[in-house]
């Protein structure tokens, strides 16, 4: 039974990726003066295997695909949105989350006990 559940599992993980995970850039992408980029990193670097990086202080994420985005395949197939995963330790990753956080939640009309439950 667990290796149907695995099968069907993995069928799952591959569909909802390809339809909410895959980046096709478009307009918003170039925003900002983005003219000649991605203003979202894509596509990513090609990287073989997870590490930490000693010289950036970093988790480097695997990436086969450079046109997906990096997810949790649990929270894509239970949840079935698009995400995109980051470690964010310290420094100007978390300062940059921040503000990307707190500028999101306040553009939208939510009360004040639904926005900290998203912190």
């Amino acid at each position: 039974v667990l290796s149907a559940w695995d099968r069907a599992f993995a069928t799952e993980v591959k569909r909802c990726g390809e339809a909410l995970q895959r980046h096709t850039c478009r307009a918003v992408c170039h925003k900002y003066g983005n003219d000649d980029r991605c203003r979202f990193l894509f596509p990513h670097e090609v990287v073989e295997t997870s590490h930490f990086d000693e010289d950036t202080n970093s988790v480097v994420l695997m990436c086969q695909d450079p046109t997906v985005n990096f997810f949790n395949p649990y929270v894509l197939v239970f949840c079935r949105h698009n995400h995109d995963i980051k470690c964010i330790l310290s420094g100007k990753g978390a300062k940059a989350a921040m503000f990307y956080v707190s500028d999101y939640i306040t553009k939208m009309d939510v009360k004040t006990y639904e926005m900290l439950s998203l912190l």
